[in-house]
């Protein structure tokens, strides 16, 4: 992607398909991934690709499977 174009990807409704999409995918992925206290950046290079990372904060709580099974058994 080029920059004037990273610089909207999370905007509702800014799309770069023609006559397609909503322009709403990449803004709720990132209200969704705030919402629960993280973050997502992009870092993109043009000809070589894009890459998404999401952070999403820990927890001391162990996994929500795990506890499922352990009360299960």
């Amino acid at each position: 992607m080029d920059e004037e174009t990273l610089g909207h990807i999370f905007e509702p409704f800014f799309t770069t398909k023609k006559g397609e999409g909503t322009g709403m995918g990449l803004a709720v992925a990132h209200g969704i991934v705030e919402d629960h206290q993280g973050a997502i950046t992009v870092q993109s290079r043009p000809g070589q690709g894009t890459a998404f990372f999401v952070y999403l904060p820990g927890t001391d709580d162990g996994c929500p499977e795990e506890s499922t099974r352990e009360q299960s058994a």
